[in-house]
């Protein structure tokens, strides 16, 4: 018997479809929706839970892109599925936009007893760009923001001997019964997992870590990975959706998955895929009803309003303020509240930006607006430390924001129970400012390569040559 853990977050005709094909009476199926999913999909789950026994539905959490948040629904899920009975020997863990590569006979046969399947490569074996990739993610103590995703706030130093033990790996694995029992523990005393908590991406880090860890009780690990992702160089899409050859490609290789799954199936997968499915759609929507038509994204009204709100106040109290809605102006949902904010005196490139995804949870910062080339070697941008961001957010991702170490708060903020949003126009007034002072601090020279330095260091040999010239012709006798 096999457990499923499948996080959602978009497609209701995917999580049917999906649902169809690995629904086995014998197998446990145990999901988890994120928080800002369409409310036609968390009906869509609740529905499977009611109607199948082997079926659970995890507490929907804000769930964020390369945050910690990823790592701690799976641990709640490992917790969920050992409480649920000792009948499953391996725990597989995909997304909605997974679908199987191989029958029912030909899952149960690749997985063998006491053996988990896990990518996780020692940091030591990766190449440098690799390398330089993943000491990135742990240069900072990273915090998230519910549903929006990790921000550094102090910079570490580089702890190579924490390096030599890192393993890193695809977050798409399937666990044996004691590796789960082994991970249940070890993220809570393990020394190392306070440490991978704060990083970015912990999703690719900490779980395969804790797995090879020395003294670990986690059984065999056999380093391999089970889902075919279809990367935009492999598929040519750069949404990473997989087309019929890449289908094909991956049924003849050792993968027992693959992914992202298209909106529309080409009818010849979509035949073999029915061909493995135990229910037909005629039988789960007698189950649990026909689908449910996702309604049309719109900006988040809660979300708009209150940020008209805050904007209003910010405008009402500075001088010379030009506030903006992005999810207005866009008609974007995710995050539900987006601000930016501008003066005269701030420097071109710069904005105050502020984010919230659950309408508790703020951050204030401060961002370059321009996507510079990513380069994961620490930056400074007027003088202050100057990170890359790695959220998965329209004008966020890959920029970089300018770090304010005088804010303890790091520029968050929560919203009081009584909803006053006072704090957070005060908190924006003071990045305001500082986004201005930033105007009489001397920007940094962009880097130059080795060839600029080379070429200026010749044009002074020249100078200087030419000089002494000079000096010594007028010094000769008339």
């Amino acid at each position: 018997m096999t457990a499923y853990f499948i996080t959602c977050h978009a497609s209701v005709a995917c999580v049917r479809d999906q649902f169809r094909t690995l629904y086995r009476p014998e197998h446990r199926l145990l999901y988890h929706v994120d928080a800002k999913a369409p409310a036609a999909l968390h009906e869509t789950v609740r529905r499977l839970g009611e109607a199948f026994p082997n079926v659970a539905v995890l507490p929907s959490r804000h769930y964020a892109w390369a945050g910690y948040s990823q790592v701690a629904t799976t641990l709640e899920a490992i917790d969920h599925a050992l409480g649920a009975g000792p009948d499953w020997s391996h725990l597989v863990v995909l997304s909605e936009q997974h679908c199987r590569l191989r029958d029912e006979a030909g899952l149960a046969a690749a997985l063998e007893p006491g053996i988990s399947y896990v990518d996780a490569t020692p940091f030591g074996a990766m190449n440098p760009g690799s390398q330089a990739d993943i000491a990135h993610r742990f240069s900072m103590d990273y915090r998230e923001l519910p549903g929006i995703g990790s921000f550094g706030v102090v910079p570490v130093e580089p702890d190579p001997d924490f390096l030599a033990r890192l393993r890193h790996g695809s977050n798409w694995f399937i666990l044996s019964r004691q590796a789960c029992a082994h991970l249940a523990a070890a993220a809570r005393t393990a020394p190392e997992a306070a440490r991978l908590r704060a990083a970015v991406h912990p999703d690719e880090n900490m779980l395969q870590t804790l797995l090879a860890a020395h003294g670990s009780h986690a059984g065999r690990i056999e380093p391999r990975e089970t889902t075919f992702v279809a990367w935009p160089h492999i598929s040519g899409n750069a949404d990473m959706t997989f087309r019929a050859e890449d289908f094909r490609a991956a049924r003849a290789g050792d993968r027992l998955f693959i992914r992202k799954r298209p909106a529309h199936l080409p009818q010849a997968i979509a035949d073999i895929l029915e061909g493995w499915a135990a229910l037909s759609e005629a039988d789960l929507s007698a189950r649990i009803g026909a689908p449910l038509d996702a309604a049309a994204e719109a900006p988040d009204a809660e979300g708009t309003a209150l940020a008209r709100r805050v904007a209003s106040r910010v405008v009402r109290r500075g001088r010379g303020v030009q506030a903006d809605l992005p999810n207005l102006r866009f008609g974007l949902r995710n995050p539900s509240f987006s601000l930016r904010f501008r003066t005269a005196r701030i420097p071109d490139g710069i904005d105050v930006r502020i984010l919230s995804q659950d309408l508790r949870h703020f951050r204030v910062l401060l961002l370059e607006a321009e996507r510079p080339e990513i380069d994961f070697a620490p930056r400074r941008l007027y003088g202050r430390p100057a990170p890359l961001l790695r959220i998965r957010v329209p004008e966020f991702d890959f920029r970089r924001e300018i770090l304010v170490p005088e804010d303890p708060a790091h520029g968050f903020w929560t919203r009081p129970p009584d909803g006053s949003v006072i704090g957070l126009v005060r908190l924006i007034e003071t990045y305001i400012r500082v986004a201005e002072g930033l105007a009489v601090t001397p920007a940094p020279e962009p880097a130059r390569g080795i060839a600029a330095v080379r070429q200026e260091a010749a044009a002074r040999a020249r100078s200087l040559a030419w000089s002494l010239r000079r000096i010594l012709k007028s010094k000769r006798p008339a």
